[in-house]
């Protein structure tokens, strides 16, 4: 049977990792460049992208890339002892990580 991969996305908190890999029957891998990856059957991948979760948004981008990610996305901004969580379904908070990469990537003239 052919698996399928999906990333985990950094700032994932640990707990919610482990319920995603329970709940949704996947594994971890992780690749040669150190990227952790889920990995299971399609559908169970398609059910885990609809998971909602709370990640940490990393340093980087302003409060103004942040409020146009969480306009333009589904998701919601909340505030944690390990900083500010973006909430919402994997799919849409991965959109949202993308869009403020490229943010910060035309900021810096990357």
């Amino acid at each position: 049977m052919v698996k399928h991969t999906m990333r985990v996305l950094s700032g994932m908190q640990p707990r919610q990792v482990d319920e995603m890999i329970e709940k949704y029957h996947l594994n971890m891998l992780q690749t040669d460049k150190g990227i952790i990856l889920f990995e299971g059957e399609l559908e169970d991948l398609r059910k885990a992208s609809k998971h909602v979760l709370d990640v940490t948004i990393p340093p980087g981008p302003t409060v103004s890339e942040i409020k146009d990610a969480v306009d333009k996305f589904d998701v919601k901004l909340k505030q944690s002892n390990d900083g500010p969580q973006l909430h919402g379904q994997l799919t849409e908070i991965n959109d949202a990580f993308n869009y403020l990469v490229d943010r910060i990537q035309e900021r810096l003239g990357i």
